[in-house]
């Protein structure tokens, strides 16, 4: 029996497959005596459009508004398709006793792989997660001698797809309610949104800005000079002098 390991893109799968001594094998991973090392290529699986959940939402209607669904769902990305299926077979294949999750080490890195290997039917119930942030042959040796389960990193998974959820939710629904609201096509985010309005609201306040200007001296080096106001009045008081 072998274990299946999943990288988040390909260079990494390499150095992975490269230190556990696998080899390529077919396209999109490779093999060893003991592991089978493929990759993901960032995200090859996301949630489903609007539509997908009722042909009506296929049209941008404010009546329509807002569309939650109970239960979101999820779908392959088409670009990506050929490497999914790829990660697909290898899962289903009858040798694979476990799953190594070795993507990158965080939120996104967890979602790539939970979501990939759930709807790539993986059914067993073996998986375990490397956890590394280097990709040295010391750091990986020392990550697979030290796997954790994976259900450890559950909670990090569920904040990812908490993320996602609300991208889809805000991003989606309150971008169509502006489009068909000012017939015009403005985007808006949960990230986006906010940021832009912060990037606003400074703007405002610097045209508002009226600055003061105080007279005094400055010396430094023994030499003293005159702040900008009180050059202004000097020049006058000159210029009235000359005349």
């Amino acid at each position: 029996m072998k274990s299946l390991v999943l990288a988040e893109k390909p260079s990494v799968g390499r150095d992975l497959g490269r230190v556990l001594k696998c080899h390529p094998r077919g396209r999109g991973f490779m093999e060893g005596d003991k592991y089978v090392v493929t990759w993901a290529l960032g995200h090859l699986v996301t949630l489903a459009e609007p539509e997908v959940y009722d042909a009506k939402f296929k049209r941008w209607n404010l009546e329509y508004l807002p569309m939650m669904p109970d239960k979101m769902k999820l779908k392959v990305i088409k670009q990506t398709s050929q490497q999914f299926r790829t990660v697909k077979s290898l899962l289903q294949r009858k040798d694979i006793s476990e799953v190594i999750i070795a993507t990158d080490a965080g939120r996104e890195g967890e979602l790539v792989a939970r979501w990939t290997i759930m709807l790539g039917g993986w059914k067993k119930k073996p998986m375990k997660r490397l956890w590394i942030s280097s990709q040295t042959d010391s750091a990986i040796k020392d990550g697979f001698a030290n796997l954790k389960p994976a259900k450890d990193y559950d909670d990090l998974f569920h904040a990812a797809v908490g993320r996602a959820e609300a991208d889809w939710l805000v991003g989606l629904n309150v971008t169509r309610a502006l489009t068909c609201k000012f017939d015009a096509r403005l985007n808006a985010g949960r990230v986006q949104t906010p940021t832009l309005a912060l990037i606003v609201n400074r703007e405002k306040e610097i045209v508002k800005f009226d600055p003061l200007l105080l007279p005094g001296r400055i010396q430094m080096d023994m030499i003293e000079f005159l702040k900008k106001i009180e050059q202004i009045v000097y020049l006058q008081n000159l210029r009235e002098k000359m005349q």
